[in-house]
């Protein structure tokens, strides 16, 4: 079952809920997992998140998905996560998705291996942080795309094509479903009412993996909450 957290200021809450996470997977495990996520949320959530006072030397850093871009690009999900938070605490391990690389789909099958290599066979995320994307994408699951309702429990990590109506229109490599479905948490952030019905079609909407990949938070085996304001959760 998802929850729904209606609050002021969504980075602050989302923050906590990373705190959380983290300090109960340390203390439980001795080790943190964290998928941190691209996009307009990121920021916002990075700065209040570098603020904790967690063992941070624990802590293991993975990438929902990345762009097909050097690390320093403007559209890497790596340098905004660098410039709001890694460059500002001393992880114990921090696992980029190399949006550079020349064969994209040999990186996804480096990747998968780097998650198996680190967490064990299969991987379990302690934590997964979500942004919502317009059609109902997350990581880079687009709506209506081939694959997006693919739960990839062998594959892990894919290299998908530019998609054809979001921006911006760049081949990524994303985390498929099952990395969604099996951690632990899962924390998705939603702000504004342009994400108003997209956000009641991910939380209550008839099923529709492939038209709207957020439903996946709705099939975790772990927690599953979503983080929002009030414009945002008119709809719901």
């Amino acid at each position: 079952m998802t929850e729904v957290a209606v609050v002021a200021d969504v980075a602050v809450a989302a923050a906590e809920l990373f705190v959380e996470s983290v300090a109960g997977a340390v203390a439980a495990r001795g080790r943190a997992a964290v998928a941190l996520t691209g996009g307009s949320s990121a920021a916002p959530l990075f700065t209040r998140m570098r603020a904790a006072n967690l063992p941070w030397a624990q802590a293991q850093f993975f990438f929902t998905d990345e762009r097909a871009v050097p690390p320093d690009h403007e559209l890497s999900n790596y340098r905004v996560a660098f410039e709001g938070l890694l460059r500002h605490v001393e992880a114990g391990g921090v696992h980029r998705i190399r949006g550079e690389a020349p064969d994209l789909d040999a990186e996804a099958r480096r990747y998968a291996g780097d998650l198996r290599d680190t967490l064990g066979s299969p991987p379990r995320l302690d934590l997964v942080l979500l942004g919502l994307g317009p059609d109902g994408h997350i990581c880079s699951l687009f709506a209506g795309e081939p694959g997006s309702a693919d739960r990839g429990d062998d594959e892990l990590v894919r290299h998908v094509a530019a998609p054809r109506h979001v921006e911006p229109k760049v081949a990524r490599i994303t985390l498929l479903p099952f990395l969604v479905v099996t951690a632990r948490m899962v924390v998705l952030q939603v702000t504004g009412a342009a994400k108003s019905e997209v956000l009641a079609r991910t939380v209550k909407g008839p099923e529709d993996l492939a038209g709207c990949p957020a439903q996946w938070i709705r099939k975790a085996s772990g927690r599953s909450v979503v983080v929002c304001d009030a414009a945002a959760a008119s709809r719901l």
